[in-house]
């Protein structure tokens, strides 16, 4: 059986599990949605098969398999940046929740940061959120500096922080409205 058989059939066995009689299940499903939500389990599958795709490329018999390769890791290179943008929104959350200091900082620069994103000014994006997160003493969120590499086409960028700005600045409305 191939593993992409054996992975079928086991979210097929946790899919069977699911039922409202039971929270026997809920353990199983958070673990299995992580290792797809995290993205560290892909970014390693990823790494693999780029060093495979580079050592098939080298040679001329495994060119036609190099750029099948590169096919499945261009897809997954775009599934990698939607889990991304998710995770990017959840860290928001958090932190509004975390931090309301942080949160008041990064509300505050909300405007200026979002007019240097639309232009497309990374560099003040990141000088913007670094300061203030380095006022506040906190660490810069991984998931952050990974948006902010330039390998990243500068929508998708966009999104990213739009999505990072849209988990805090919710945040903080859903707080104003249960006051």
């Amino acid at each position: 059986m191939s593993v992409y058989e054996e992975v079928m059939k086991k979210l097929d066995e946790l899919n069977e599990r699911i039922n409202p009689d039971s929270d026997e299940w809920m353990e199983d499903v958070r673990k299995t949605l992580s290792i797809f939500l995290s993205g560290e389990k892909l970014t390693q599958f990823r790494k693999t098969l780029e060093c495979i795709a580079e050592e098939w490329k080298k040679e001329k018999s495994k060119e036609e398999k190099s750029k099948l390769l590169y096919g499945i890791l261009k897809s997954l290179e775009i599934s990698e940046s939607d889990f991304l943008i998710e995770n990017l929104k959840r860290k928001g959350y958090a932190i509004a929740h975390k931090n309301t200091a942080l949160r008041d900082s990064i509300n505050k620069e909300s405007l200026r940061i979002l007019e240097q994103v639309r232009l497309g000014k990374r560099d003040r994006v990141i000088g913007m959120l670094l300061r203030s997160f380095s006022i506040k003493n906190e660490i810069f969120p991984q998931e952050l500096i990974e948006a902010l590499k330039p390998k990243y086409e500068i929508n998708l960028f966009r999104s990213f922080i739009y999505a990072f700005l849209g988990g805090i600045i919710i945040s903080e409305e859903k707080e104003v409205e249960n006051e």
